[in-house]
């Protein structure tokens, strides 16, 4: 049973880290050469849109399966206390998923209402706001891999 939760933990870090790799060095750097203004901010949005329900999803599987793992799966998988890795990934994880929020509701939320007004200098601001926090999740994603793969 560990096996499987350890599987959909690693796949939903997977999913998200994934997105958040393609998103900086492929979607944004192609928009930015195709695209200009409102087509270029409208595409964003409904992109981000699908990527982020995705991404709450993951969260959700990420955070169910973290606090099994984190409990009752070191334990399980004969380690007598819980490492220093995991606690870092852990802090990393919940910091990582507070920043969605603040990204999901501040940021997006926030560009797609600027689009409705046709505010296209709010708008941008809103993208790149986006493009900031997820630049930071990214790394901070990163350093959770880094901590329990080298931290145990």
């Amino acid at each position: 049973m560990i096996a499987f939760i350890k599987l959909f933990h690693l796949a939903a870090a997977i999913v998200w880290l994934g997105g958040m790799t393609f998103m900086l060095f492929s979607l944004r750097p192609a928009l930015l050469a195709q695209l200009q203004g409102e087509p270029r901010l409208a595409l964003l949005a409904q992109v981000l849109k699908r990527f982020f329900a995705i991404v709450l999803g993951a969260v959700a599987v990420l955070l169910l399966t973290g606090l099994h793992l984190y409990g009752a799966g070191a334990k399980a998988v004969g380690m007598p206390s819980i490492p220093l890795g995991w606690h870092l990934m852990a802090g990393l994880g919940i910091l990582m998923m507070l920043l969605f929020g603040h990204i999901y509701f501040a940021g997006l939320k926030g560009l797609q209402r600027a689009l409705a007004a046709a505010d296209l200098p709010l708008a941008a601001s809103k993208a790149a706001q986006i493009h900031t926090l997820v630049v930071v999740n990214f790394v901070l994603g990163w350093a959770a891999v880094i901590a329990v793969r080298l931290l145990i």
